[in-house]
């Protein structure tokens, strides 16, 4: 979702764009692209055919706690298989194009503008990719600031070893030499990085390279992201106190078995808690689920009018879903399923506007419903998740993000 904001707030500016797309998770971009007013390149993964091969990849990524075998797993079956296809797309984006922007995880693309000549701009969604003093390196134990070039040390040696064979493969064989650190070179374009993070959670370190910029969140311009609410939402959330918004996002797998486990747990949690609720599941068939007076079940619901009306969002630590609930103005408590969730738990709880982060693998009802009281019953978490929303409503991550690449590169 932030490149396809990015994708529309360029547009709005005059540009014409291109989104290539790689989704392993099954999702249509096409109604964004036309609302958008962008060209849309779907980039399909071989390996996935079917939800059953997106459920068995995913369930088994979830398993492992480990972030090194995490991405592992991210990267054997949702990266590359498709390598060879992202970097056909990549040239062919270079080829028609002056200016490639990208995922930082997408190294074909900087090796393909590196081939062609073109100048690129990478993408982080997440503030702890950039080595710096002044940052915890992610993954590893907060034991205090001595530590952290030891640390960033022991992660970027971590990541070369997943990484660098694969990135070095390509550009060996398109005759570039090989990057030396993944960190510092491939997920970080000569001229321009962009943080996709909000100035309100990561102040920018004074050691970092004038190429790394925070622009702040991607957030779909405001003309362009209104959507209805589902039928019936209105009226239930006028209806009673503020309910809890309950979502996993990108990872609810879209299997009835999986999402039944998972509804199981927030019915309980919702009980115990006693509190109203929104949950959110990705599938048609939400009537399977037990009916509730208590609770409203959506496929989808448009963030920006929605999470201000509830009470806190329980989610899985997405950087978009949590950036969304500190713009509302809203506490969390994130159940993390990979390691970079992990580390947006970390930071809402050091911000002080989320309960404890919970594992998704160790996750049950009684556990989330502890969470969600201990929450609603700390009007400070409140207070201070609302005094954030309110400086993240008075940036435009999308307008800066643009002129950022329009200064870089006029």
């Amino acid at each position: 979702m932030p490149f396809t904001a990015l994708a529309a707030g360029l547009v709005r500016s005059g540009h014409e764009v291109t989104l290539a797309v790689t989704d392993n998770v099954g999702r249509d971009y096409s109604g964004l692209a036309q609302r958008f007013g962008y060209r849309l390149v779907a980039v399909p993964n071989p390996e996935i055919h079917t939800a059953e091969d997106i459920t068995r990849i995913w369930l088994r990524m979830f398993e492992l706690e480990n972030p090194i075998r995490q991405a592992e797993v991210v990267m054997k079956h949702g990266f590359d298989p498709a390598t060879e296809r992202m970097y056909q797309a990549a040239q062919d984006l270079c080829a028609a194009n002056e200016l490639v922007i990208g995922h930082f995880f997408v190294f074909p693309l900087q090796v393909a503008a590196e081939k062609a000549g073109v100048p690129s701009v990478t993408v982080n969604i997440v503030h702890n990719c950039v080595p710096s003093r002044e940052i915890q390196p992610p993954g590893l134990p907060g034991l205090g600031r001595w530590t952290y070039p030891l640390g960033w040390a022991l992660v970027r040696k971590m990541a070369g070893r997943i990484f660098l064979p694969r990135v070095n493969a390509l550009r060996t064989r398109e005759g570039l030499a090989p990057d030396r650190d993944v960190m510092t070179k491939t997920w970080a374009a000569e001229r321009l990085n962009l943080i996709a993070v909000s100035p309100a959670i990561c102040r920018r370190p004074a050691d970092w390279e004038p190429r790394h910029q925070v622009c702040g969140f991607l957030n779909p311009p405001v003309e362009l992201g209104n959507e209805a609410m589902p039928e019936g939402l209105q009226e239930y959330l006028s209806a009673g106190e503020p309910p809890v918004y309950l979502t996993f996002g990108s990872m609810m797998v879209d299997d009835l078995g999986y999402m039944r486990q998972v509804a199981d747990i927030w019915m309980e949690a919702v009980r115990l808690a006693g509190c109203r609720a929104v949950m959110q599941f990705p599938h048609d068939a939400l009537s399977m689920f037990p009916a509730d007076e208590r609770v409203f079940k959506v496929r989808r619901v448009p963030y920006k009018q929605v999470f201000p009306r509830c009470a806190m969002v329980v989610h899985h630590g997405g950087a978009g879903t949590t950036q969304s609930s500190l713009l509302a103005g809203r506490p969390s408590i994130i159940v993390a399923h990979m390691a970079d969730q992990s580390f947006w738990g970390a930071e809402l709880e050091r911000l002080g506007v989320a309960g404890k982060t919970l594992r998704r693998t160790r996750l049950n009802g009684k556990q989330l419903a502890k969470g969600i009281l201990q929450v609603l019953a700390t009007p400070g978490m409140a207070a201070r998740a609302a005094e954030l929303g309110g400086r993240m409503a008075a940036e435009d991550g999308i307008a800066t993000a643009v002129r950022l690449i329009e200064r870089t590169f006029e």
